[in-house]
């Protein structure tokens, strides 16, 4: 019995093939009037074939169902990418490259158990797993808009608790007061400048002499979330007279090379910040850390924690934030201000002492 139209046909495709049958479909005509074909899946014998070709008339499957892994991110990721910033975008390459081992697989043939055992195998942080399951997860809701198969199975993977117990590292108040009596060397106030404003390390470098309103006392920057980004940071009178150094001598750049060009961020961490902190004997701490110390040193001070999270740049607030109006810049260099009346006292009792 024939077919109907548009139903498709399964062909042998020759005895030396593991998988001989495969199952076709009609998806169109060349100039010649000759029909183009989709092939949909290749099968051992005919009968699975014409199992799977009856199914496909149920439930059709994608002309795209053999596409591997790679083949589907590639494909994905020009649509995905266009809606994110470039930060992210680097979060979901690398996470793509830890899947090295199902680049090739059949991307309908992937399992939980396949993802599950490479994400257990990989000597990486919790940070890097959570990437990981999130663009698998991207890609599965992909795949199913595309016909290619029905069920996500990255939402199954699991993930080992991340410890929220373990205390952040910051510098310590000694470690600050070195830094501050050694001022005189060069970049050690980007340094102070990182732990009084909060900024990221690339945050602060890619502000611009224009991101600073010193008659307002505020900078206006920040990167990465929707939150985070062109945030208000009132500047600490801790760090002023660093900012004010760093803004009359700027063209573009706020904090610059010798050359007056944009800084690197390896070629700081590499030739100033590091040695710096060798140099003064202060341990070895990332620029990160400067950040929770920024964070911890407003908590330390009473600070609003709306305030704390508006300068920060987070979208989590401690107290939702309907339940506050003052969310002014008045606001903000307010509550920063107790950041200075808090180490002045600290400061006395330790001359107490």
């Amino acid at each position: 019995m024939r077919h109907p139209n548009g139903y498709g046909s399964v062909v042998f495709l020759g005895e030396n093939r593991r998988k001989p049958y495969a199952i076709r479909v009609t998806k169109g005509w060349d100039d010649d009037g000759k029909q183009i074909y989709s092939y949909l899946g290749y099968y051992a014998d005919k009968e699975a074939a014409l199992v799977a070709l009856a199914a496909n008339s149920v439930t059709p499957i994608s002309p795209k169902s053999n596409m591997t892994f790679a083949e589907l991110y590639e494909e994905w990721n020009p649509i995905w990418f266009r809606s994110i910033k470039e930060k992210l975008q680097g979060n979901y390459k690398n996470a793509f490259t830890h899947f090295a081992a199902l680049h090739k697989v059949r991307f309908a043939d992937i399992r939980t158990t396949h993802m599950q055992k490479i994400i257990d195998d990989l000597d990486k942080g919790h940070s890097t797993k959570q990437k990981m399951k999130i663009l698998a997860g991207l890609l599965f809701n992909y795949a199913i808009e595309n016909d290619i198969c029905i069920k996500n199975y990255a939402k199954f993977i699991k993930l080992e608790k991340n410890s929220q117990n373990k205390k952040k590292e910051i510098f310590a108040d000694l470690e600050i007061e070195t830094l501050k009596k050694n001022d005189n060397i060069q970049y050690v106030s980007v340094i102070l400048m990182l732990i009084y404003t909060g900024f990221r390390i690339n945050e602060l470098f890619s502000l611009t002499k224009f991101s600073v309103d010193l008659k307002n006392a505020t900078i206006v920057g920040g990167l990465k979330t929707e939150a985070g980004e062109n945030r208000t940071v009132p500047i600490s009178p801790k760090i002023l007279k660093y900012v004010v150094s760093w803004y009359n001598n700027a063209t573009d750049w706020l904090v610059f090379r010798d050359d007056g060009k944009k800084m690197p961020y390896n070629h700081f961490l590499e030739h100033h910040y590091y040695p710096i902190l060798e140099s003064l004997g202060i341990p070895r701490k990332t620029p990160h850390i400067a950040r929770h110390t920024c964070a911890t040193l407003m908590a330390r001070a009473g600070m609003d924690p709306l305030a704390i999270q508006l300068i920060m740049g987070h979208s989590n607030y401690s107290f939702t934030a309907d339940t506050y109006t003052h969310t002014d810049t008045d606001f903000l260099k307010k509550e920063m201000a107790k950041l200075d009346k808090t180490t002045s006292k600290r400061k006395k009792v330790r001359n107490k002492v």
